[in-house]
């Protein structure tokens, strides 16, 4: 495994459990309240919609990250609003035939205590949205969570820059995320698990 990796995945790391969280689940609450603190705490924002399927990384009994995802062919994808054209239009540069929007799984507000809990996370709902039949994974990404995975050699695909006046009145809720310069962005779902060392 590159050092790079080593360094994210410990040796020996902390005992974890992943859990899929659908609207019905008695721990969406606990779930969206997790990302609502995380969100505030870190760009002022307040977090008042969330993606149908949420997933949690818990340790000890309490979540330490969590993120919702959805899929392209159930609803129009919330970063949808930052591109010019449907995803899989923007995206047709990246294969040698079209993408279909069955394949596309978004996902969004990644909140973790420590970034190394977001690399778990991702790997986690990498392998489900694998097995789920989905073949790309595309984020609104700050950054800071660009630099992460160029660090285990994921460097994602920009799309577009993510304009907060494409959302009108709704960036001011956001606070300062904007300022983090987020990007639109897209990564293979195989390839992101075999970089990591993950069965695909």
């Amino acid at each position: 495994m590159p050092q790079a990796q080593r360094q994210v995945f410990p040796a020996n790391p902390p005992t974890v459990k992943v859990v899929h969280i659908s609207r019905e689940s008695q721990r969406r609450p606990e779930a969206e309240t997790f990302i609502q603190r995380i969100f505030a705490d870190r760009y002022n924002a307040h977090v008042t919609t969330f993606a149908p399927n949420l997933v949690a990384l818990e340790q000890r009994g309490s979540i330490v990250a969590a993120a919702g995802w959805r899929s392209a062919q159930a609803t129009p994808l919330f970063l949808e609003r930052y591109l010019d054209t449907p995803i899989e239009h923007a995206m047709a540069h990246l294969a040698p035939s079209p993408i279909e929007r069955r394949h596309i799984a978004e996902v969004g507000h990644l909140a973790a205590q420590k970034p190394g809990s977001s690399i778990y996370l991702f790997r986690a709902l990498a392998s489900h949205l694998h097995a789920q039949g989905f073949e790309w994974v595309a984020s609104t990404a700050t950054q800071e969570l660009v630099g992460l995975f160029a660090r285990l050699g994921l460097p994602p695909l920009a799309l577009a820059a993510a304009n907060p006046e494409r959302l009108y009145e709704q960036a001011s809720s956001w606070g300062s995320y904007y300022d983090t310069q987020p990007i639109v962005a897209v990564g293979k779902i195989k390839a992101a698990l075999q970089r990591m060392g993950t069965p695909a």
